[in-house]
């Protein structure tokens, strides 16, 4: 795993940290080094869960041609129904968003 230079990564929550593994795993498996683009750091929107430490972006560009979907797929997999895992134009999305009462404030 790599961080894109300027990449904080303090306060990132612990469940982010598990799903990093899965992650580089996923990133792993189809020959590609996983990149974490952004966490703390950066431009988002307000309200974005990238300021709480709940979201991270992931570099997608150094993915095998045609594989970002399917990557995707099974990091959602993985992770299960806490985890969004978003595929934008450039980047994969992730964040921590639990739809239990389980959460913690």
């Amino acid at each position: 795993m790599k961080l894109k230079e300027g990449v904080r990564i303090y306060g990132i929550r612990s469940e982010l940290v598990l799903a990093l593994i899965v992650c580089e795993d996923v990133y792993n498996e189809v020959g590609t080094d996983l990149v974490v683009t952004s966490i703390i750091d950066g431009m988002h929107s307000s309200g974005s869960l990238h300021y709480t430490g709940s979201a991270v972006d992931l570099r997608i560009r150094n993915l095998p041609q045609g594989r970002a979907e399917a990557v995707r797929d099974e990091i959602a997999e993985r992770l299960g129904g806490d985890f969004d895992v978003v595929l934008e134009a450039d980047h994969l999305h992730l964040e921590f968003q639990p739809k239990t009462a389980y959460e913690r404030s």
